[in-house]
């Protein structure tokens, strides 16, 4: 090789942008893509490489990536050229077609040849390339990959720096243990690190070692490993709980927005007055995370303390005390406001607000909140009739009053205790402990992952607002496209799922749709009617296909493609049965006969769909002329009743098993019966009897979308 460096020997990779702190939501999100991408540049790029890791603080964006390959191998490239028939004249010469590309591609005219290809024959010829250096690959691609991370927002911090999130400080790119000369916003790489900004200086790196990297930066109080700094803060806060004699409230949200707050954890225990405690703990735990980011304290007893958590960046005794106390003073005057909030509200019952609604715009073009909750009274009493008739006033009234705490003084100001907080007035007003608990849970599932209401009331008042928000918004045309979704209605579509599959309430899809769409005025929409529903199940369908294809919101279950295909294409409108045939199918394809079965159902299903609809008007018994056509429809027939039966009580696995007993009938009509006959009434008749079968597998999946 012309370097002489072997392309098997391998260095370790370093990537660290240093800046001003980055939002915390946004910065883990951003050293993740910058591992992935760079990682997707080494695989094209021919690089093989070992692990990669990234990590990172406020100020920092770190990636790592182990044994990356020094050089690309060196390769022969077959270059494909214009058509043959224009390359070269009737003797075989070069025509000035040809002899331009081969100047254009550096190559002798003598070594093109003709290729054969599936598109025809084409002139071509083979170019030896030689492989790059790892560093010049990464150095010209960088910041392209610097530029293309998942940002919400970039701005120019100066008159020529290139915009990003946050301004650019320092920017670390070392390959073994040399620097890689790029730059990025202004910055020149090297490899020079920071440490913490007001107790570290800065960190001259050697090499791209990761263990030395991250204990360099230790000695200047930076933990690097995010990892390492989120056990590090839940181990103090647990440990300082205890010392106040209770427990850590569980709050993973706040966890890792502090892990990504600071680059030295140190938990610090602080006080507010014991007179707060007599609000709900709901507002005493809003209060301080999304306000200060603390973490409460709850005692044997389960009611909270008055004590909270921390967390310091600092290394100084008497600073660590400032912030404790500085903590405590804001924590004073946040709970002093939200406990006024929370007794003016409470000096008027929860159905005063109601009326309120109606000077709250809910979306432009479909009216207030209050024709909201008009529409979602229509819908309960829809879906209760439907799925728990016992319950309907309870349903009723949790409708009515489900939107209400949107007026009150405690949810414009806290907007997170929505729903809760309504809970507590409903309460407090009287209602009954079924309306509070359907009130309270009626966002619910709020993210993948998140519990279904556990009430029928709470889950059909769920349903209505989630399906309500759904037809709306695409009555409006305010299509999710892409990855835009600013209503989140893909969010509440799985929440619809989620909530059928937890209810196990088989009702029907499109009458919930239908509903949705009835109580909206239809003046106010850009798309109704049947065209309005069969958008909305389609963008269901959708739905459905990513749950099944990925497994569910944890990827525990995920099934075949062409298994999901099949079972969608049999119908959706019961989305229990859905999941329900997915499992049964799914079971069905590991035993040894399930893929001769299928074929000959799938051979069913392709003839049907070549049928004149007429074909669907009935089997005729006297134009039967073969033993094959008798026996076909005998048993076809026969399996009909028990099938019915069977997928009554939702045994789709036995219903499978049932049909599996048709294959040798099946079989045998192939083998023995031309259905498309000369004559039109046989071949009628036949393509009938065709239909008639596969309409009986057709209720469980389309088995011509299973593939071999």
């Amino acid at each position: 090789m012309s370097d002489g460096m072997n392309t098997g020997d391998t260095q370790a990779l370093l990537i660290e942008l240093g800046c001003e702190e980055i939002p915390a939501a946004v910065a883990p999100k951003a050293a993740a893509a910058l591992l992935k991408s760079l990682i997707a540049l080494l695989d094209d790029a021919g690089l093989t490489h070992g692990e990669g890791r990234w990590m990172g603080t406020p100020r920092r964006l770190t990636v790592h990536i182990d044994a990356v390959q020094i050089r690309q191998p060196d390769r022969i490239d077959e270059l494909v050229g214009p058509p043959a028939r224009v390359a070269f004249d009737a003797d075989g010469n070069p025509t000035r077609a040809a002899l331009g590309f081969a100047r254009g591609q550096g190559l002798d005219p003598s070594d093109l040849y003709q290729l054969e290809t599936p598109k025809g024959a084409y002139a071509a010829a083979k170019k030896a390339v030689v492989g790059l250096q790892a560093e010049q690959v990464i150095a010209a691609a960088l910041p392209e990959l610097f530029r293309a991370l998942p940002l919400p927002k970039r701005m120019q911090w100066g008159r020529e720096a290139e915009a990003f999130i946050r301004p650019v400080h320092w920017l670390v790119a070392i390959f073994g243990d040399h620097v890689i000369d790029m730059s990025f916003a202004g910055v020149k790489s090297g490899r020079d690190s920071a440490g913490h900004r007001f107790f570290g200086e800065a960190i001259p790196l050697l090499s791209a070692d990761l263990d030395l990297y991250v204990a360099l930066l230790r000695v200047q109080h930076v933990m690097v490993d995010h990892d390492e700094r989120r056990k590090v803060i839940l181990a103090g806060a647990e440990a300082l709980a205890a010392e106040a004699g209770g427990t850590l409230v569980d709050d993973q949200g706040t966890l890792n927005t502090v892990t990504w707050l600071v680059e030295w954890p140190f938990p610090l225990l602080g006080t507010f007055s014991e007179d707060f405690l007599q609000i709900p703990d709901e507002v005493t735990i809003i209060t301080l995370k999304e306000h200060q980011k603390l973490f409460t304290i709850r005692g044997a007893d389960g009611k909270l303390l008055n004590r909270f958590v921390a967390v310091a960046n600092t290394l100084s005794e008497d600073s660590r005390a400032i912030v404790a106390e500085g903590n405590a003073k804001v924590v004073s005057a946040r709970l002093s406001d939200a406990r006024f909030f929370y007794d003016a509200d409470r000096k008027q019952p929860l159905a005063d607000f109601v009326d309120k609604l109606d000077g709250r715009i809910y979306l432009q073009g479909l009216g207030s909140t209050l024709a909201k909750v008009r529409r979602l009274e229509a819908l309960a009493a829809y879906l209760s009739a439907e799925v728990c008739p016992d319950e309907t006033d309870t349903a009723a009234r949790a409708a009515l009053l489900c939107k209400a705490d949107l007026a009150t003084q405690m949810v414009v100001e806290f907007t997170a205790l929505q729903g809760e907080i309504g809970a507590d007035y409903a309460r407090c007003a009287g209602e009954s402990e079924d309306v509070a608990v359907a009130i309270a849970e009626h966002y619910q599932p709020r993210f993948a992952g998140d519990e279904a209401p556990s009430t029928a009331p709470g889950a059909v008042i769920a349903l209505a607002d989630k399906m309500d928000a759904i037809v709306s918004c695409f009555g409006l045309g305010l299509i999710p496209s892409g990855s835009q979704d600013p209503y989140a209605l893909r969010r509440a579509a799985l929440g619809v799922v989620a909530i059928l599959l937890d209810k196990q309430w088989s009702i029907s899809l499109s009458g919930l749709i239908a509903a949705a769409a009835d109580a909206i005025d239809g003046d106010t929409l850009k798309t109704r009617g049947d065209a309005l529903v069969e958008q909305v199940q389609q963008f269901f369908r959708g739905r459905l296909k990513n749950w099944l294809v990925e497994g569910g919101s944890d990827g525990a279950n995920p099934y075949a493609p062409d298994t999901v295909e099949a079972v969608l294409e049999a119908g959706f409108d019961d989305i229990p049965s859905v999941f329900d045939r997915a499992r049964a199918l799914d079971g069905a394809r590991h035993g040894e006969t399930f893929l001769p079965l299928a074929a000959a159902f799938k051979r069913v299903a392709n003839l049907v769909k070549k049928a004149d609809p007429a074909a669907d008007a009935g089997v005729d018994e006297s134009l039967f002329e073969l033993d094959a056509e008798r026996g076909l429809f005998t048993a076809a027939t026969a399996l009909s009743g028990g099938l019915d039966q069977q997928l009554g009580d939702g045994d789709w696995q036995g219903a499978l098993s049932s049909l599996a007993t048709l294959k040798p009938d099946v079989d045998r009509f192939f083998d023995d019966v031309m259905v498309m006959h000369d004559d039109p009434a046989l071949r009628r008749n036949r393509l009938a009897l065709l239909q008639h079968t596969a309409k009986l597998f057709a209720r469980i999946a389309d088995f011509s979308r299973i593939q071999a």
